[in-house]
């Protein structure tokens, strides 16, 4: 075994003599640092040595590391894609668009089993952060939601996106069950204001150039007020942002989700045309999705849809036509998330 440090406090190569990683040379592993060879002499550095190789000789159990359920990193995010084709997914949009609120909508009728078929939940590695956001949601006042759905997205680190898992799986036409795995963002409406207001900002986004799909979510009260053209002109900018600094290549496939749909009775605003002619323009394949993630309307439009619909249409897009469905880009090199996860 290589003499050395491991900076991952979950690593056991000091006692197991293998990588958490599976490096099978431990120079290979990023957190992995050799020793420096003039020290190796050290009496410290021998009798170190030696206990490492006592301890190694004994009987070791193996275990398994478990996720405590919250936000996942990027390195949370590089583990999960190593184990399989992952799709990653941007939901977007500015301040109370209703981006948590889809969110918390997915995850609820994930684990209600009311995913539209064939799709059916398996698995999620961040249940917790989903049952944060959806805590205010059980705290219904005289059978009517409340004013305030969600909390607004604060992120522990501001600087680093935060990613929620969540896996479905389906049966195939062979009879095969097939498992799709999507990492997506929760990003407070901060992070499209500031990127608005300049190009610099597209740094934080540049992770985004390994995604999948983008789902903009723009209000629909909202764009049949008087305020709609100021709002559309907002996201013909952010879109152009994410097409001309972040970089975003343009077979990736935009969805212009329509949160809030029951109070504007389930009708496409007309001004949405304008924007999702825009977004083609600069190149991107785009479709419209008209949702509600929380109906105040019950008896009239239904609390989810639509919701699984905006996914569904970036799940099913440019299929290579193999079993597992993955996308036709889904081996592109420069594609990486490891890239851009900064």
């Amino acid at each position: 075994m290589a003499a050395g440090r491991c900076d991952n406090p979950n690593c056991t190569v000091a006692t197991t003599g293998n990588c958490l990683l599976s490096h099978a040379r431990l120079e290979d592993c990023p957190h992995f640092s050799a020793a420096n060879t003039s020290d190796l002499d050290s009496p410290a550095s021998i009798e170190s040595t030696q206990l490492q190789e006592e301890v190694i000789e004994a009987p070791i159990k193996s275990g398994r590391n478990f996720h405590l359920g919250n936000e996942l990193g990027s390195d949370d995010a590089v583990e999960i894609m190593r184990a399989r084709y992952t799709h990653l997914i941007g939901v977007l949009g500015s301040t109370e668009a209703g981006k948590t609120c889809l969110l918390s909508s997915l995850y609820l009728l994930a684990s209600a089993g009311a995913l539209p078929a064939p799709y059916e939940f398996c698995g999620s590695l961040t249940l917790q952060a989903f049952e944060d956001r959806a805590r205010g949601l059980r705290e219904w006042k005289n059978g009517t939601l409340p004013d305030q759905l969600a909390d607004r997205t604060v992120l522990s680190d501001p600087r680093q996106p935060s990613l929620l898992h969540l896996a479905v799986q389906k049966i195939d036409d062979d009879g095969q069950e097939v498992r799709t795995d999507m990492l997506v963002t929760d990003l407070p409406g901060e992070w499209t204001d500031n990127l608005v207001a300049r190009a610099a900002n597209a740094k934080s986004f540049e992770f985004l150039r390994r995604s999948d799909g983008i789902i903009l979510v723009v209000d629909g009260v909202v764009l049949t007020s008087t305020t709609r053209h100021v709002e559309i002109q907002r996201m013909r900018n952010f879109s152009e942002r994410l097409a001309h600094d972040v970089g975003i290549s343009r077979d990736t496939p935009f969805v212009l989700l329509v949160s809030k749909a029951d109070e504007i009775e389930m009708q496409e605003p007309p001004i949405v045309r304008d924007l999702r002619d825009h977004i083609s323009a600069l190149g991107f394949p785009v479709s419209v999705v008209i949702a509600s993630a929380f109906s105040r309307r019950p008896q009239e439009v239904k609390s989810g849809t639509g919701v699984f619909e905006a996914f569904e249409a970036i799940l099913s897009y440019r299929t290579t036509g193999n079993r597992n469905g993955l996308p036709a880009f889904a081996n592109g090199s420069g594609r990486s998330f490891q890239r851009f996860r900064g």
